[in-house]
């Protein structure tokens, strides 16, 4: 049984998602939960104003986050990004994507994003076991991307 007490949101990010039939980026809304033990990646559809998938990924296999600009093929990226690196069934080379929405055209979303990344830093250091925050360009997604099919449907 699930024992999960979330204590922190965060509503309708741009949630970017790369899969390896399609290389090309399909940004949802997106809420990112945050319990005691675990953080949660839903999908938000706006025309039927409900939560339609999640994932429930448990702290402890969260490898390294990182910060850095959105990748792109050409041009100044516009957004900065957070990668989750996360273990599953003990094989690594799994993440998710975010990129924060923003009001203000002057910001990139670093900030945001840093404080999110420090969120889920401090409750795994709560747990007694520590997540790197790593500031870098971030490669295109489809590079060492592996999907995961067990994302649970809320349909």
């Amino acid at each position: 049984m699930c024992h999960d007490v979330i204590f922190m949101a965060w509503l309708k990010q741009q949630f970017s998602e790369c899969t390896l039939i399609d290389a090309t980026h399909r940004d949802v809304d997106v809420l990112l939960l945050l319990s005691n033990s675990a953080y949660y990646v839903a999908y938000y559809d706006d025309e039927v104003d409900k939560v339609n998938q999640y994932q429930r990924l448990s702290l402890e296999n969260l490898e390294k986050i990182e910060i850095g600009p959105e990748p792109t093929l050409f041009g100044k990226p516009k957004f900065s990004c957070m990668r989750l690196h996360y273990r599953y069934k003990e094989a690594s080379g799994y993440f998710h994507t975010l990129r924060a929405v923003m009001r203000n055209p002057e910001e990139d979303g670093k900030d945001t994003l840093q404080c999110i990344a420090e969120m889920l830093q401090i409750t795994k250091q709560a747990m007694g076991s520590d997540v790197p925050i790593i500031e870098k360009k971030l490669e295109s997604c489809h590079e060492g991307y592996q999907r995961r099919e067990d994302t649970k449907s809320n349909c």
